[in-house]
């Protein structure tokens, strides 16, 4: 029998919610400019064709992608480093890897967000937001607690010693 405890869901959801806080200051000013600069677009709309709109859509899709490399990045350094990000330390849970519950290295930090990027890039194309909901909602019934993302970067969420 293991000496620790699997995160519950809700303490996972809590971290969660606290990532987002920490996120905000580093995407709100990117989110501010683009949404002007979109809206302004979306002012003229009458007068806009159809080549403009892709034209905008194209660059919110560029955006979009530096933040979620931004969070991407944000969630690999703080898993390889700190074992957590500031989220998850601040409820105190770590990622661990799972069977041996040693510290994830670089290998878990790169697979554990990536599928949680390619996931939720993939919620914004109709019917796969129902990925979105089973990656976070497998834990329910998982043995380990482990998510989707924890299962593909061979890793579970301890309560901290």
């Amino acid at each position: 029998m293991p000496s620790f405890r699997y995160a519950t869901f809700w303490i996972r959801v809590a971290a969660t919610l606290i990532d987002g806080l920490v996120l905000i200051p580093l995407s709100l000013p990117l989110a501010i400019a683009v949404w002007g600069r979109i809206s302004e677009q979306i002012d003229t709309f009458n007068q806009t064709s159809q080549f403009q709109m892709n034209q905008i859509l194209r660059d919110y899709l560029g955006w979009a992608l530096v933040v979620a490399l931004g969070t991407y990045a944000y969630q690999v350094l703080m898993i390889r480093y700190f074992g957590a990000t500031v989220g998850k330390l601040a409820v105190g849970i770590r990622v661990r890897i799972a069977g041996t519950a040693a510290a994830a290295g670089w290998r878990e930090a790169l697979l554990r967000p990536l599928l949680q990027l390619i996931v939720g890039f993939g919620s914004f194309v109709p019917g796969a937001g129902l990925i979105t909901i089973l990656d976070d909602l497998w834990m329910l019934w998982d043995r380990q607690r482990q998510t989707l993302h924890d299962k593909v970067a061979n890793t579970i969420v301890i309560y901290a010693s």
